[in-house]
């Protein structure tokens, strides 16, 4: 969010998205779990292929505050010149703080990317090659109880807020900065395993040419805890 505001809005192209997200954790046992998510991101509101993200994982719980996971995850996204999707897959190794007191939780993910590129016009291929990147996140994620005349409800307010930054062997992009995501989201808790919520969230993106892209998304988000 901080850094958001020292990149210069000139030249930056508006965009409006919708993205659908549901993120379940699967707990095996008090040690282990198997988090996964799918995302649907859709351009030009809703009138527009955009991008599918699905990603996987296995987490290995230190403690209840204190976790550690291996995953991977498939992303394919429309290429509108070339009229394909465009899948990219990534490895991803995290590590996830949640504090005692607040609800919080910090994120720091390390990804290794393969993105594909698309073909040369007239090529019969949709794939040209592949290109490479290591890219770092941090993500903190903070959810405040609404109360009424001091009680508890089941409502709530989330701020969220993640940086990614490009790191070295990266032919995806040389420069430092590729995005930061910044949410605010109001939300319901219908049970300890499941709850939704839905809110703003500005993302702002910088490819390697330094192009920027601000886009404004309504973000929509399901919750839910399996227990096996």
């Amino acid at each position: 969010m901080a850094i958001a505001r020292f990149v210069s809005a000139q030249d930056m192209t508006q965009a409006y998205q919708n993205w659908y997200t549901y993120f379940g954790t699967m707990k095996i046992n008090s040690k282990w779990a198997v988090p996964f998510d799918v995302q649907l991101r859709i351009r030009d509101g809703i009138s527009n292929k955009g991008q599918l993200l699905m990603r996987g994982g296995l987490q290995y719980s230190i403690n209840k505050q204190d976790h550690i996971l291996l995953g991977y995850a498939y992303v394919p996204t429309y290429n509108a010149i070339s009229n394909t999707w465009l899948p990219e897959q990534r490895i991803f190794e995290q590590y996830i703080h949640k504090a005692k007191k607040l609800d919080m939780t910090h994120r720091v993910r390390l990804e290794q990317r393969w993105v594909s590129q698309p073909s040369a016009p007239g090529d019969p291929h949709a794939i040209g090659n592949w290109k490479y990147g290591n890219r770092a996140r941090y993500f903190n994620r903070t959810q405040l109880p609404v109360r009424h005349k001091k009680a508890a409800t089941p409502f709530y307010v989330a701020l969220q807020d993640e940086i990614f930054l490009n790191l070295w062997g990266n032919d995806i992009s040389n420069l430092l900065f590729d995005q930061n995501r910044f949410l605010v989201a109001f939300g319901y808790q219908f049970n300890a395993n499941l709850k939704a919520d839905i809110g703003y969230m500005n993302q702002l993106i910088q490819v390697t040419s330094g192009a920027k892209t601000m886009n404004h998304i309504l973000h929509f988000s399901v919750f839910q805890n399996i227990n096996l």
